[in-house]
């Protein structure tokens, strides 16, 4: 096995489980949150974080740029470039802190309009705000070497850490939100543990890079300006449509349809983001590797190749999301907080569509980032996330929380599309169709794998959380075989199979007959189980 290929493995495996433990971390807690805090707090909380959402723009890209101009002095390893990039990451994102301390003590004077039915009064909402917006404004002065860290390929370390201090914070907000349940102590543990996460991997940083400590070349420093100020500029625009895409949906539900609305809503993207966190960590930590290829191997055909590899696997994990999404969300839901907090089916419909679409983009965003391509669509990007306010604005006031998710799905579709049109043309001179033709294949696949899915599992009694388990293995099973077979013949399926999973075609009909075997098993006991 090679070093990328162990880099590649290490960086999931470890990324994969802590972002798991977080997840179902954030599960047990947001449960406790609501029982002992309340709906109201539960909307307050989720408008927060879509605000301070907003906020995190003001990094204007800086993160993405530096990253993508860090990939090829780490493979050459030329400290000296690296020293004065991490110097000016540095000195940018001071200035951004203290940007965004000014610009949140400006929307704290609007909360009143942004939750307009808040049953505490406008003061002490605009406390509550202010206490997580240091939380925000932290991550400027002490997170920028996790940069460096994630580029050199070690993102198991930064989630080994975040998830030791992600643990034992939720233990004392555990503690504390039953003993003396209070939103600003609440709100006062998280942000600390993601401070003390952020100093420990700084200080590790500094021990582990001699380079961080040699004296600044004043003229490379001037060299990187310039470029990484045209890329920020490009940049920043795809940035403002990323987050309208991603972070405006709670905020416009608020405004419109109120924020216990939102908060409903808060607790089905609790699992939609908490999924997409998961697999986006784990692309993430290809990221760094890929960026090394590719820095490394200038063939474009190669590079072509292992772009189509990559994307494929991209997909396989969102079509299980939205399979896996379809069948379980409702019995979930009405399992872990009761029918009380069930939404629509429509609206369950769109939110695992746009998911499946959300990981999707993952890939090409990378793609983008390694390849700098931000100054080609930001027109594109403008466009979309004006079409995104409008359309949730004027349907939401009309069809509520599924206004909302229509028009995140349209500036979704014009996201992709136009991200691997640029792709395809500005890298690989090679024409839309041969990503259409794929795209296109990718949805038939998983329109195969829903519809087997919900045909299996129609007339199952999901009554307890053993059931559910069972649905959901079976559920996931059910995907990944139907389309692991639908796509076999493709070439980047033969990589994902033969190259980079470490098993033998025997083995592989091996774990075939025991899915079926398991699915059917399964099948008879959800159909003909006793209720508890």
């Amino acid at each position: 096995m090679n070093d990328r290929k162990k880099i590649v493995y290490k960086n999931i495996s470890i990324t994969f489980f802590a972002q798991i433990a977080k997840l179902i971390l954030r599960f047990v807690l947001q449960k406790i949150f609501i029982a002992q805090l309340g709906d109201a707090y539960l909307g307050y909380n989720s408008v927060f974080a879509n605000i301070l959402e907003m906020l995190n723009m003001a990094d204007l890209g800086v993160g993405i740029a530096i990253t993508s101009f860090l990939y090829k002095p780490l493979a050459e390893q030329n400290y000296k470039h690296i020293n004065a990039l991490m110097y000016l990451y540095k000195k940018i994102y001071r200035l951004i802190g203290l940007f965004v301390t000014i610009i949140g003590g400006f929307i704290a004077l609007l909360l009143p309009v942004l939750i307009p039915d808040a049953d505490c009064s406008n003061s002490y909402l605009q406390c509550l705000f202010l206490i997580n917006l240091v939380g925000t404004v932290s991550t400027y002065f002490l997170a920028y070497k996790r940069t460096l860290v994630i580029a050199r390929q070690k993102s198991y370390y930064t989630n080994s850490i975040d998830l030791i201090m992600n643990l034992a914070g939720t233990m004392m907000q555990i503690l504390f939100l039953f003993t003396l349940p209070n939103y600003i102590i609440y709100s006062i543990i998280n942000i600390a543990k993601n401070i003390i996460s952020n100093i420990i991997i700084s200080f590790s940083c500094d021990q582990e890079s001699t380079a961080l400590s040699k004296e600044i070349d004043k003229e490379i420093v001037d060299e990187y300006k310039k470029p990484i100020m045209q890329y920020v500029k490009n940049v920043f625009i795809s940035k403002i449509g990323a987050y309208i895409y991603h972070g405006t949906d709670n905020i416009i539900i608020s405004i419109f349809a109120g924020s216990l609305s939102a908060g409903y809503f808060s607790n089905y993207t609790l699992i939609t983001t908490g999924l997409y966190a998961v697999l986006n960590q784990i692309l993430a930590s290809i990221q760094a590797t890929y960026g090394n290829y590719v820095a490394l191997n200038t063939e474009k055909e190669e590079q072509f190749k292992m772009t189509n590899n990559y994307m494929f696997v991209d997909f396989m994990l969102g079509n299980l999301c939205l399979v896996c999404c379809l069948i379980l969300f409702q019995p979930f839901m009405r399992l872990y907080l009761g029918s009380k907090y069930l939404l629509g089916y429509s609206t369950v419909l769109l939110l695992c569509v746009n998911i499946f679409l959300t990981i999707m983009l993952v890939i090409p965003s990378q793609i983008f980032i390694i390849y700098k391509l931000y100054q080609y669509d930001k027109y594109i990007i403008l466009f979309s996330a004006a079409a995104n306010i409008i359309i949730s604005s004027l349907l939401a006031n009309y069809i509520g929380v599924n206004g909302v998710l229509i028009g995140t799905l349209i500036t979704s579709l014009i996201y992709l599309l136009s991200r691997v049109s640029i792709i395809s043309n500005k890298i690989f001179s090679k024409s839309i169709g041969i990503y259409l033709k794929k795209i296109l294949l990718y949805l038939c696949i998983s329109a195969a794998s829903i519809c087997i899915a919900w045909l299996s599992t129609i007339g199952i009694r999901v009554v307890s959380w053993i059931s559910l388990l069972c649905e959901g293995i079976m559920t996931g099973s059910i995907c990944i075989l139907v389309s692991t077979i639908l796509s076999c013949k493709m070439e980047e399926a033969k990589y994902l199979l033969f190259h980079i999973l470490p098993f033998s075609k025997k083995i592989y009909l091996l774990i075939c007959g025991a899915a079926i075997l398991l699915i059917g098993g399964l099948q008879i006991y959800l159909r003909y189980a006793p209720l508890p």
